[in-house]
Parts: structure tokens; C-alpha cells; sequence
């Protein structure tokens, strides 16, 4: 069985706080678009919500066992989210 459901918008304020806060780490802002699903499906109804977005390897796959990411991309993200 397949479900529908509409991507659940970023809120453009908190795109901002996140935009800012990896200029603030001297790393270039690239927008990605997406669909957002899992919790922002939910919680997008009841608070903003916006998502920062870890570089991935193996050619960025993601939701698959081969899904990985660096040390430093982890730590420039809870830096990021630290600012």
C-alpha cells in the first residue's frame, strides 16, 4: 500500500537562521530542494520547521544502509546548529 502526502514547507525565517548560520562558518549556502517528509510532515502544522543538510557520501545516497557521512561534516553541522 502507498501513502500520499504533500512535502511539508520549510519555513523561510528558520531557512534564514540556518543560511546564516553556516556563512557564519565560512562555508557557501547551497538551497536544496526538497520534500521534506518523516517528523516535518507532522510537526510543520504545529511549528516552523526547516532542515540543514549534511553532505553525504557514496554519491549522497540517502535512507539506505550505504548512507554515510564524515566526522568533520557531522561536526561542521553541530557547529552549525550550535550557532
Amino acid at each position: 500500500e502507498a501513502l500520499r502526502a504533500a512535502a511539508a514547507p520549510s519555513a523561510p525565517a528558520w531557512q534564514r537562521h540556518w543560511e546564516r548560520a553556516v556563512e557564519a562558518l565560512g562555508l557557501p549556502v547551497l538551497r536544496l530542494p526538497s520534500g521534506a517528509g518523516h517528523d516535518a510532515m507532522k510537526l510543520h502544522a504545529i511549528l516552523p520547521q526547516a532542515m540543514l543538510f549534511v553532505r553525504g557520501q557514496n554519491a549522497g545516497i540517502s535512507h539506505n544502509p550505504l548512507e554515510s557521512t564524515t566526522n568533520n561534516d557531522i561536526q561542521l553541522a553541530v557547529d552549525a546548529f550550535a550557532g
